[in-house]
């Protein structure tokens, strides 16, 4: 009987990683940030009392004759509920989102991420999925809801034929919300090792520019430099995507082009900040 050599036999398949790897990145942010009990008591459930009444309201136009002077629910009403959800998009991405990619900068746990089948690409994906779904269902999601609760409680041909526009405008300005601001917040994470940090930077360009935007107004004696505003760059392209009257005189196009720039800069700086070892294949 011959005596066959029992070495080392090389692996000739083709090696595959999973498609969903930022999952896991997604899953254990969502999982750090929706266990602090304070950020849900005070952040998450004071928006979803605010979606709330919005429902009462839909539910009093058009169930209860004596509301039904109240102003009917049309696309302002959408842009306004969305515009107001701006105040828990600033409290989520300070307290939710300041620390993803600072956290992980402190505690030195990126080498340990990029030593598994993991890519830059990967990570950075995952951490922008946590931070989306977090303004996504601040936004998208409970205008969403408000949206079918009027279809299903009124006249549902007649109102879908004078606003099936409006779905498509509530998608198109939750995106305009929570994209840059959910990107901006963590190119800011990643630029320092201390959450606080990035918390402040944030709040200082969301919240001064307008401070800026509203002294130079009255000097000027004109709203045509509303770009330099974060929050009137926002109101700009909500008012045209809803078809409502511009709020400043500045053109959409110009806060567009803004949005876009800090869109690919945050991108960018993601990129460059965010190195890891590279799997040996």
């Amino acid at each position: 009987m011959p005596i066959h050599d029992q070495g080392y036999r090389h692996w000739k398949g083709t090696l595959k990683s999973h498609t969903f790897r930022w999952w896991v990145i997604a899953k254990e942010g969502l999982r750090i940030i929706l266990r602090r009990k304070l950020f849900l008591l005070f952040i998450m459930a004071p928006s979803m009392i605010h979606f709330l009444g919005r429902g009462v309201y839909i539910y009093l136009v058009n169930m209860v004759m004596i509301a039904r002077g109240l102003t009917q629910v049309n696309a302002k009403f959408f842009y306004d509920f969305l515009s107001m959800q701006t105040f828990f998009i600033v409290l989520i991405c300070v307290f939710g989102g300041a620390g993803l990619i600072a956290n992980d900068l402190k505690n030195n746990v990126m080498q340990m991420y990029f030593s598994k089948p993991l890519k830059r690409a990967d990570y950075l994906i995952g951490k922008l999925i946590t931070i989306m779904i977090l303004l996504t269902f601040v936004t998208f999601i409970l205008a969403l809801l408000l949206f079918l609760e009027n279809l299903l409680l009124g006249e549902t041909v007649e109102f879908l034929r004078q606003n099936y526009w409006v779905l498509g405008s509530i998608f198109l300005y939750s995106l305009v919300l929570t994209l840059p601001t959910g990107l901006l917040i963590l190119a800011l994470s990643s630029l320092t090792k201390n959450n606080r940090y990035a918390a402040i930077s944030f709040a200082a360009i969301v919240l001064f520019t307008p401070v800026v935007f509203e002294i130079l107004k009255n000097i000027f004696k004109t709203s045509k430099i509303a770009p330099i505003s974060f929050w009137a760059n926002l109101l700009l392209l909500g008012n045209k995507l809803f078809g409502l009257s511009p709020s400043y005189s500045s053109h959409w196009g110009w806060s567009m082009l803004i949005f876009l720039g800090i869109i690919a800069a945050c991108i960018w700086t993601l990129n460059r900040k965010i190195k890891g070892a590279e799997v040996i294949k």
